[in-house]
């Protein structure tokens, strides 16, 4: 293959460049409100999470902006809690939703419309069937147009991206018993301890291990190349997580088989872990992953060392990942994934974004860099309901026509 000449691309480069950042001058300019970014709502809300009448804590701990304000996995993703619910509720959606909710529970019973029963029902999250069991669910719905040369199966397809089922089990304030199913086989299974006033937690069963930012998008590179989808189940592994989050510090630790779904054939263990700093306007964090598998000559070893980030800057937020990628089998190889966003909140309802993911397998050759960018909306027209708008530029060294057009509704309760 001949070498890309730098001259011949100048002008196209500049292009693309000059067009981001008219679109990211326009999302400044425009946007109304305050700005945020995924992967989690902290992120985007900062402080403001527990603002505005939405303080109902899980197990009424001390404000954290980890994962675990929002979620029953305190690692993040998954089944939400009684002030994740809220939160979606009374903040994500069009204006208009609120104001008819504010009036149908004007006046009655506790606590701007829910009766001191109902909370105590719904503490624990999703939908209580009593003071000891919960349901939540997850269901994302897709179309997919993709361009003639492109190497996914999904050509001009309708097609149901997650249908996930969580069932909880409360039987004590210390203790969860948590389960999730999904259609993709997407299997969680976990006993879950928490204590010192709910900042720290042990987590033992079958999970994802926690490692960089937990992305809502299963096919940005940061999640699929490192393996960290969980679609078909292969990923969540059984094993032991031990965590804490004490504002403005967290970390998880997870030891497992290293196997996946599969009966661990040798001695040794993964091991995942994240921790840093995340406050209200800033997030600075590392990771590390490093498992072996196989014995003798299908041996096997990857490693993973990340850092990622988040910041806020008035309208503005930025989001970042990046990792360095080592596989040793006969021979080593070094590879590097990375992921960026900037976001920013047009007005309630409706949020606008640039998303670049990078994937290259293998630094030392060419031709298998991979790039993406994503420009996209998302909107929340009704309690529970999200859609996500999105146009990718998909960009191989070797160049195809390769782009996609997203649309994706989200139902969860």
């Amino acid at each position: 293959m001949q070498p890309l000449s730098i001259n011949s691309h100048t002008p196209r480069l500049t292009l693309k460049t000059a067009l981001l950042l008219i679109y990211l001058v326009l999302l400044v300019h425009f946007g109304v409100g305050t700005a945020f970014a995924l992967p989690q709502f902290p992120i985007r809300y900062g402080s403001e999470i527990y603002g505005g009448g939405h303080d109902h804590q899980h197990g009424g701990g001390s404000k954290t902006m980890d994962c675990r304000a929002c979620h029953i996995n305190p690692s993040g993703g998954g089944m939400r809690n009684e002030h994740g619910r809220q939160f979606a509720q009374e903040t994500l959606i069009f204006p208009k939703w609120e104001s008819e909710k504010k009036k149908e529970g004007h006046g009655h019973g506790r606590h701007g419309g829910h009766t001191e029963h109902e909370e105590k029902k719904a503490e624990d999250g999703g939908i209580a069937f009593n003071r000891f069991l919960s349901v939540g669910g997850d269901f994302r719905f897709t179309y997919l147009h993709a361009q003639k040369e492109s190497p996914s199966r999904f050509k001009d397809t309708f097609f149901p991206m997650q249908m996930d089922i969580y069932l909880l089990f409360h039987p004590h304030p210390r203790l969860s018993l948590f389960y999730q199913d999904g259609i993709r086989g997407s299997r969680e299974a976990f006993g879950l301890g928490q204590f010192a006033n709910d900042t720290a937690h042990l987590k033992i069963g079958r999970f994802l291990p926690p490692f960089g930012l937990k992305l809502d998008d299963h096919t940005s590179f940061i999640r699929k190349e490192l393996g960290f989808d969980n679609v078909y189940g292969n990923e969540s592994d059984a094993g032991i997580e031990l965590g804490f989050s004490n504002h403005p510090g967290f970390g998880n630790l997870a030891i497992f088989n290293g196997a996946g779904p599969d009966e661990d054939n040798n001695r040794a263990k993964g091991i995942s872990a994240t921790g840093g700093l995340k406050t209200n306007t800033i997030w600075l964090a590392g990771s590390f992953f490093h498992n072996k598998t196989g014995q003798g000559t299908t041996e096997s070893i990857k490693e993973y060392v990340g850092i990622y980030t988040a910041y806020r800057i008035n309208r503005l937020a930025l989001l970042g990942e990046w990792d360095y990628i080592s596989t040793q089998t006969s021979s080593r190889t070094n590879g590097t994934v990375a992921f960026a966003e900037a976001s920013v909140l047009i007005r309630k309802g409706i949020a606008a974004k640039i998303k670049y993911d990078s994937h290259d397998p293998n630094r030392k050759t060419g031709g298998d860099h991979i790039q993406r960018y994503t420009f996209g909306f998302d909107l929340y027209p009704a309690p529970h309901t999200e859609v996500f708008i999105q146009y990718r530029k998909n960009k191989e060294e070797t160049e195809i026509r390769n782009d996609q057009i997203l649309v994706m509704t989200h139902l969860y309760f």
